[in-house]
C-alpha cells in the first residue's frame, strides 16, 4: 500500500511538472525573443475613426496612420504653435528577451489649395453690371520628417510585460504658401480685386503677397517612456506608454515674394523681403512621441 502511495505521488509530481512546463512554454511562444523582428503602428486614428462610426461624426478618416512629425493645423499651417512629434510607424530588433533597438520614423508631404471666386475687374470696367467670376487660388505645402532612435527595456515573463524606452529624436518641416491673383496688376488697375483674405500684409504699401515662404524649422532633443504590452497572439500585442520628452526648436526665418506698382519707374517690380528672423522654443513635458496606444507584430 505505501509503494501505492508512492507510486501515485511520483505520478501526481510528474504530471504537474509537466503541465508547468507546457504553460512556460506556451508563454514563452507568445514573446519576442533574440533576433526578433518588429513594426508597430499607432492605433488612435483607428480607434477614433470607429468611435465616430457611432457617434454620429461625418468627418471620419483614417489618413494619419502613416504618421506625420508635427501637429499643425493644416488651414494655417503654424510654425511654432504646437510643434511636437507624433510618429506613428514603430520599429524594433531585439537583442535578446530583455532588450531591443526602437525607431520611430515620420514623413509629412501634404499639400492644400484653396479657390476663390472673385468678380472679374476688366469686364466690370467695360460694363459695371457684368456678373463675371474668376478664381484667386491659395496654395499651401507642409514637407518634414522625423526620426527617433533608442532603446527598451522589457520587465517580465508572462504575456503582459512592462516596456520602458529612451531615445534620441530629430526632425524638420517646412511650410510655402503660393497665392495666384486672377486679376492681374497693371498700370490701370493698381489695386486689382481678390477674395483671398488669408494673405499677409506686403512689407510696402500697394503691394500684394505672391509667395510665403519660410526655412526649415528643426526640433531635436530626446525622450523617455513607459508602457506595458499585452501579447493577445503568438508574437502580437497591443501596448500602451507614456513618454516624457525633452526638445528645443529652431524656427527658420520667413520670406515674402511680393508685387507692386512702383510709381518712380512707373513698371510692375516684385520686391523679396525677410520679415522674420525665425523664432526658438524649449518643451518639456508628456508627449507621445511613437504613438500612445499601438499594436507591434514579431517576426
Amino acid at each position: 500500500m505505501k509503494r501505492f502511495f508512492t507510486i501515485i505521488a511520483l505520478s501526481l509530481f510528474t504530471f504537474g511538472l509537466s503541465n508547468a512546463q507546457t504553460v512556460e512554454g506556451k508563454q514563452k511562444s507568445y514573446l519576442p525573443e533574440k533576433g526578433d523582428f518588429a513594426i508597430g503602428i499607432d492605433l488612435k486614428p483607428i480607434l477614433n475613426y470607429a468611435g465616430n462610426i457611432f457617434n454620429g461624426n461625418m468627418n471620419n478618416t483614417i489618413d494619419n496612420i502613416g504618421g506625420e512629425p508635427v501637429s499643425n493645423n493644416l488651414d494655417g499651417f503654424n510654425k511654432m504653435n504646437g510643434i511636437a512629434p507624433d510618429v506613428s510607424i514603430m520599429g524594433k530588433y531585439m537583442l535578446n528577451e530583455k532588450w531591443g533597438i526602437r525607431t520611430n520614423i515620420g514623413m509629412l508631404l501634404r499639400s492644400n489649395s484653396m479657390n476663390y471666386y472673385v468678380q472679374d475687374d476688366e469686364a466690370v470696367m467695360l460694363d459695371p453690371f457684368d456678373a463675371s467670376k474668376l478664381v484667386d487660388r491659395q496654395k499651401s505645402r507642409k514637407n518634414g520628417m522625423s526620426v527617433m532612435l533608442g532603446a527598451e527595456y522589457r520587465k517580465g515573463t508572462r504575456r503582459i510585460q512592462g516596456v520602458f524606452g529612451f531615445g534620441a529624436l530629430i526632425g524638420f518641416q517646412n511650410v510655402t504658401h503660393i497665392y495666384s491673383y486672377a486679376n492681374k496688376l497693371t498700370e490701370i488697375n493698381n489695386s486689382p480685386s481678390t477674395s483671398l483674405t488669408t494673405v499677409p500684409s506686403a512689407p510696402v504699401a500697394g503691394y500684394r503677397v505672391t509667395k510665403q515662404k519660410s526655412d526649415a524649422d528643426v526640433f531635436y532633443g530626446v525622450t523617455g517612456s513607459a508602457g506595458v504590452e499585452w501579447f493577445v497572439a503568438p508574437k502580437i500585442s497591443l501596448g500602451a506608454e507614456v513618454n516624457l520628452s525633452l526638445y528645443g526648436i529652431s524656427g527658420g526665418q520667413e520670406y515674402l515674394e511680393s508685387e507692386g506698382y512702383n510709381t518712380s519707374s512707373e513698371k510692375i517690380e516684385k520686391r523679396y523681403d525677410l520679415v522674420s528672423p525665425g523664432n526658438n522654443a524649449f518643451r518639456f513635458g508628456f508627449d507621445n512621441v511613437g504613438g500612445s496606444l499601438y499594436m507591434s507584430f514579431y517576426f
